[in-house]
């Protein structure tokens, strides 16, 4: 498996999962409780506060996702010669949660997340931390398709260390945009209730690049293609 194209692919849909609707919209709610205070009056909160606490809820989730990258990247190597016509099904999968994503077919189970009761804000960055820890839990269901796809690529890698590169690049594309709202999180509330309105397109839009990357495993050209761009950078 060509790693440059799948840290990319992994990249990518770490961004595509901030931007869907179970995330994006509660974005300000976190942050504000992580600072201690109502999402309201956020921007008494110092910067550097802010900054380090969503980097904490970004190591807890982080942590989670990295173990199940790694997991998947065992468990790849463990299938050996079955592996290849397991995600060629699993591609055929991954096109299915497209549709589902693009609303074209619904997947109830898909649509369920479990909302986490904050009570009264943490004092603490490991608060912080076990709210990550928790979140990489309980909205599973909703970023699953993204997440699905990051994890046939990590077990085609077949190996524990790059299926744990793997999800740790997807945690980056998912935390940095975290981390930097709440660095500018005056600047930035405004825009992310604009982009709110626009949770359906992203939504769209990573669909369809999900149904893009199924058929491409599905098909076995992901491979191809990933062996072509090694051969460029040899």
């Amino acid at each position: 498996m060509g790693e440059p194209v799948s840290a990319v692919a992994a990249f990518a849909a770490g961004l595509l999962s901030f931007f869907s609707p179970c995330v994006l919209p509660l974005v300000p709610i976190y942050l504000g409780y992580m600072a201690g205070t109502a999402s309201s009056n956020a921007n008494r909160a110092g910067k550097l506060h802010l900054v380090i606490h969503a980097a904490f809820f970004v190591l807890g989730f982080g942590i989670i996702f990295v173990l199940l990258g790694a997991a998947a990247g065992l468990l790849g190597g463990l299938l050996g010669r079955i592996l290849p016509i397991l995600v060629r099904i699993g591609g055929l999968i991954l096109v299915v949660l497209g549709l589902h994503m693009c609303e074209l077919v619904k997947i109830p189970f898909l649509n369920m997340d479990k909302h986490l009761d904050l009570g009264h804000p943490g004092k603490g960055y490991w608060a912080s931390l076990l709210v990550g820890i928790i979140f990489a839990a309980g909205w599973t269901p909703c970023i699953g398709p993204v997440l699905a796809s990051i994890l046939m690529l990590a077990a085609n890698s077949q190996t524990l260390q790059s299926g744990a590169l793997l999800l740790g690049v997807y945690s980056l594309g998912l935390g940095l945009p975290f981390v930097a709202t709440g660095a500018l999180f005056n600047l930035a509330l405004p825009l992310i209730k604009k982009m709110g309105r626009w949770t359906r397109v992203f939504s769209i839009v990573g669909g369809s690049l999900l149904i893009i990357m199924g058929l491409l495993l599905a098909t076995g050209l992901f491979t191809q293609i990933s062996n072509w761009v090694n051969s460029l950078a040899a």
